[in-house]
């Protein structure tokens, strides 16, 4: 006869803490979404900067509790697992006992067991079912909590996807000696450039809020002397012939286009990225004098996480003009303040949005 206990004892062992934990968020969830819905009706009402504003907080503030739920649902998920086995074994061992109740009495009939053994072996029997039931009965309780936080039990099934394990960092480029930099008299010389550049993993999903990974950039709030780049030189062109003098006796020409030696610099005030959400970071990102690579590979000197960022979003380069920032072909998009852009020279407090992060631009 099938033991009885053993799968009721499973059943209490099973922990319910992380269906507690993402009712809480569903509900949470569910609030933000009620907001979401009722945006809409008074739009009409505000300014359309204030209606984008509190719509992608809320969008922002679901994305964050949806990023604290995913490794919530995949414990929860595994935990469901067990408990269908568990559910199995109770329905199996259900069975047995009212197989073992039949046999009892075919037994008794041939005579093998009189009225006596008949009546204690049934008895065990009952109680063995009731035990069975009662484990059932629980069973399909826990099975109902489950069924709170989740749309239905096919996306309790999902297969739980091993977790990835993180990316070797890339192999540091070779150091490579600079070239000497030029400074006028008085000027003092800029700070050695920083070292290989590298990136920090973004956290887990369970950290509710991603800090980009930023390479190893120089301080903000200061000026620095870039070296200007060596390029081919142009084809030579005949210079213009002499202009006529002009009154007074002082000849004039046309001033001539500016030509930089192989070691010339020219001075750029830092720029800085401030985060304007939980998704953009914790702390400002300084701009370094190369280009900047922003996306959500694990490779990119800023990465962002979060829906609609793709692994190389946009790129932020720097000349004597500025900064400037260029779209990589997103399918969400670049924008600056709020408007879509493929390029666009950045200015001084201009609203910068990847995904759901959201960057100041800042000079000096």
């Amino acid at each position: 006869m099938v033991k009885s206990g053993e799968d009721i004892d499973a059943l209490a062992a099973v922990d319910l803490g992380v269906i507690d934990a993402l009712k809480t968020l569903k509900q949470d969830a569910d609030v933000l979404r009620e907001r979401l819905s009722g945006l809409d009706a008074v739009k009409a009402d505000f300014e359309p900067a204030v209606y984008e504003r509190v719509s992608n907080d809320y969008r922002a503030r679901l994305a964050d509790l949806d990023a604290k739920a995913e490794p919530l649902r995949r414990q929860a998920r595994e935990t469901y697992a067990q408990l269908r086995g568990l559910l199995a074994q109770i329905a199996s061992a259900h069975e047995a006992v009212k197989l073992d109740r039949q046999e009892i009495e075919l037994r008794h009939r041939l005579g093998e067991y009189d009225d006596s053994q008949y009546g204690e072996r049934v008895r065990a029997i009952e109680e063995a079912l009731r035990e069975r039931t009662a484990a059932h009965e629980r069973g399909e309780a826990l099975r109902a909590r489950f069924l709170e936080v989740f749309a239905s039990e096919d996306e309790l099934l999902k297969p739980v996807a091993p977790r990835a394990s993180a990316p070797a960092a890339p192999p540091a480029p070779p150091a490579v000696a600079p070239d000497p930099i030029v400074t006028a008299p008085g000027v003092p010389l800029p700070p050695p450039p920083p070292g290989p550049a590298s990136t920090q993993e973004m956290p887990a999903a369970a950290d509710p809020v991603p800090t980009p990974a930023i390479a190893n950039l120089p301080p903000a709030a200061q000026t620095q002397i870039l070296q200007v780049l060596k390029l081919p030189e142009p084809p030579r062109v005949p210079p213009p012939p002499p202009a006529a003098p002009a009154p007074g006796g002082v000849p004039t020409a046309a001033s001539p286009t500016p030509t930089f030696g192989p070691n010339a610099t020219m001075s750029l005030r830092t720029a800085r990225l401030v985060p304007q959400n939980p998704e953009a970071g914790r702390t400002a990102v300084p701009l370094p004098p190369k280009p900047v690579s922003l996306g959500a590979d694990g490779a990119s000197d800023i990465r962002i996480g979060g829906p609609g960022v793709e692994p190389r979003h946009a790129q932020i380069t720097v000349d004597s003009k500025g900064y400037t920032i260029a779209d990589l072909g997103s399918k969400s998009g670049t924008r600056v303040n709020a408007e879509i852009v493929q390029e666009r020279l950045l200015k001084h407090e201009d609203v910068i949005q990847i995904g759901m992060a959201r960057f100041v631009f800042r000079e000096g």
